[in-house]
């Protein structure tokens, strides 16, 4: 071949790769996984085009923070003041607003009289978006949107600002307060991008700690031995009690936290102070070091945490996020979701007495807080509120895996004692010592159950690695290596070569995947034992041995916001936002959420009813599930939902993740606290008895794995 045609072929080939990569590349491109709800695996599918912003819009708080009516009104009301500040003095209201969003905040200094607006929004879907609100409002030839952080913007005749402004307002807080960059992006707007003597909104914000007695949320946190019977126990290892657990904010509904749960054992006190305006230095990094008499007596397990901010510049205009009983009002209290409160959990317990002196040091860095444990007893410190030390102590963090593979649901789950006395007492009764034992489930605590009751041998099914990893710990610190067997493989892919030829005569599961939002785990242990027929004896003992799928009409008093249309704010159109959130969350989200409902109260508009029942014991079943029926409505009020969960039936006993006490007209569900339940949002309707039904419709396909769930609200006719 000549030097041409070897040119020319070899330009040929780079061409035809080239295609060949193109179009590859762009195919998968438009590919995203998600998890399947019926087998728990992971699954590839065709995304629409910019899936993953959709799903960012999806999942943000956007439509909740303009739910949220304090929220919107005061900062309506420190906009106002500022401008009428500034114009009071002579001056142009120059306004710069960080973190647009819905151009919101834009839209009210520009109905307060602004002389000029800039806003700026990273997010670019969220950015045209607010264009489109703000030239749907009439205020396209006053404000100025800006697709860029504000890190990005320029100051001068051919930069993004022609001058600095002189009113900065930004909402860039979450539920730490400083999670989402608040102190750097308030330090450079300060230092670059407004002018000294500016009027900042919100100008200050406190952060606010109390310290809590409470065994019960410990168990969110720290594995406790499991009791067996009364001389048998699993015990954790060693690694995973003496880790300091993560230190990361469990954030939570706390006003709904039973108060018989958790003790307070000092008042509420002031960490930090940040101030906003540039009248003292907003450090990245500091330690505040603070000296509390205790109230109570009590062990210091746990922090409580929220925050304050003062709006205008005289502090006349509050926001808290304090829980429902630190509010003046608690029946006035503003319900929210983008800003919750969190819980810090301790490094280690320290045991105090009424009228004791604790110290506590307090850190953060740009994002996030920490605290040291409670040192007894009065020291010699700076009592300022930060301590000018240089040495910032480590932030703790997860050194045994455990806070990782776990969730801290799941983690309480495994502290249940209840709960695994009904696993214990059923496994009781067909563990003998020719037992071989099948376990199925994520990081489970059955195998070793099983094999403490007597059990020959135990396999254990753990496809994950960090599961596997913590199944082996707990295997050599119960000394329990010899009688289980680590399987890394998915249980559906199974043969009974990975059983060794052993003859399984017992299967357990919690069930439990950490795939799978709780309702489904039912489902997903149910694909398992289908998939097992051909490897296990058809007399194979199951635990449990039925599992149902349950539901209940509901009134929710506010998870509703977090899915409903907005429609107008303050009197400011935001349709267009609301199509725009509808859109993504139709393209994106499942029609079932997983939510802890004991944080979102509910009452019930209907008997708790069945949907679905699978026979383990059994595991006979049909390739595919159709049921279809209606369910009366029973009290009257606003159908916005329906609540699903699982219930188990081990021997006799009912293992339920859903209501723990029977169901009451106009009260309040109890929702088990160590699970999320399912919810199906639906556009809410007003609902009366011997009126209206709720029909479902369900249909899931155990071959391809696909399913359909649709609930809806119909009038009925009466005689």
């Amino acid at each position: 071949m000549n030097c041409i045609a070897k040119h020319v072929w070899c330009s040929w080939i780079f061409f035809n790769r080239y295609i060949y990569w193109k179009i590859f590349s762009e195919s998968m491109s438009s590919f995203t996984s998600r998890v399947n709800l019926v087998c728990g695996k992971k699954e590839w599918f065709r995304a629409p085009e910019h899936y993953d912003f959709y799903q960012e819009i999806a999942r943000s708080s956007y439509a909740d923070m303009l739910h949220d009516t304090e929220r919107n009104e005061k900062y309506f009301s420190a906009i106002k003041k500022a401008i009428h500040t500034m114009k009071e003095q002579g001056k142009a209201a120059k306004v710069l607003d960080i973190g647009t969003g819905t151009g919101l905040l834009s839209m009210m200094a520009a109905w307060c009289g602004a002389d000029s607006i800039t806003a700026c929004e990273v997010f670019g879907p969220v950015g045209k978006c607010a264009e489109a609100v703000i030239k749907e409002n009439g205020f396209a030839d006053k404000i100025k949107v800006l697709l860029k952080h504000s890190s990005q913007l320029t100051v001068g005749p051919d930069g993004d600002l022609k001058e600095k402004a002189n009113i900065l307002v930004a909402e860039v807080f979450d539920t730490e307060l400083i999670g989402e960059g608040a102190i750097l992006t308030f330090h450079h707007a300060l230092k670059n991008l407004i002018e000294a003597d500016s009027i900042v909104i919100p100008s200050v914000a406190s952060v606010y700690i109390q310290v809590i007695d409470s065994p019960f949320i410990s168990k969110w946190m720290k594995l406790s031995p499991v009791h067996i019977n009364s001389n048998k126990m699993i015990t954790p290892p060693s690694f995973v009690t003496e880790c300091p657990g993560s230190s990361v904010a469990h954030d939570l509904q706390m006003s709904q936290l039973p108060h018989d749960k958790f003790k307070t054992l000092t008042d509420p006190f002031c960490i930090f102070e940040f101030d906003f305006t540039g009248k003292s230095e907003i450090k990245e990094k500091r330690v505040a070091v603070k000296q509390i008499p205790v109230q109570d007596n009590g062990n210091c397990d746990v922090l409580f945490m929220w925050w304050e901010l003062k709006m205008d510049m005289d502090g006349d205009t509050l926001l808290s996020t304090a829980p429902k009983w630190m509010q003046p009002d608690p029946t006035k209290s503003q319900w929210r979701d983008h800003w919750m409160q969190a819980i810090y959990y301790l490094p280690d317990t320290t045991k105090v007495l009424k009228g004791d002196i604790i110290t506590i040091n307090a850190y953060h860095d740009a994002h996030s807080f920490w605290f040291g444990t409670p040192r007894l007893g009065v020291e010699n410190i700076d009592k300022s509120d930060d301590n000018e030390e240089n040495t910032i102590e480590e932030k703790p963090g997860c050194s045994c895996l455990m806070h990782v593979t776990d969730s801290r649901l799941r983690i309480g789950m495994k502290n249940d004692a209840a709960r695994n006395h009904i696993f214990a007492a059923a496994l009781e009764k067909v563990i003998t010592i020719s037992s071989v034992c099948l376990c199925i489930g994520d990081g489970s605590l059955l195998p070793l159950m099983a094999a403490k009751l007597g059990a020959k041998k135990v396999f254990a099914v753990e496809p994950s690695y960090l599961h596997e990893t913590m199944t082996r710990a707990y295997i050599e610190a119960n000394d329990v290596k010899d009688k289980i067997t680590i399987i890394k493989k998915e249980p559906l892919n199974l043969t009974k070569e990975d059983l060794e030829m052993e003859e399984v005569n017992v299967l357990i599961s919690e069930p439990y995947f950490v795939n799978s939002i709780r309702p489904w785990d039912l489902t997903c242990f149910l694909c398992s034992r289908l998939s097992l027929k051909d490897v296990l004896p058809s007399d194979v003992k199951v635990i449990p041995q039925i599992g149902r799928l349950r539901a209940v009409a509901v009134d929710f008093e506010d998870l509703w916001k977090i899915r409903a249309p907005v429609n107008s704010v303050e009197g400011f159109n935001i349709t267009k936002f609301d199509q725009m959130i509808q859109k993504a969350i139709s393209l994106t989200d499942a029609v079932i959420e997983p939510h802890p409902l004991w944080e979102y109260p509910c009452k019930p508009l209907s008997d708790a009813f069945n949907l679905l029942k699978f026979d383990y014991a059994t595991g006979n079943c049909q390739n595919k599930v159709e049921v279809c029926g209606e369910q009366p409505i029973t009290s009257s009020g606003t159908c916005n939902g329906v609540a699903l969960w699982a219930d188990f039936y081990v021997d006799d006993t009912i293992l339920t993740t859903g209501p723990v006490e029977a169901l009451k007209p106009d009260c309040p569900i109890s929702w088990y606290m160590n699970s999320q339940q399912g919810v199906y949002f639906i556009d809410p309707l007003s609902v009366t008895t011997g009126h209206h039904v709720l029909k479902y419709n369900i249909s899931i396909n155990f071959k391809t794995f696909e399913s359909t769930f649709t609930f809806a609200i119909e009038g009925r006719d009466t005689v």
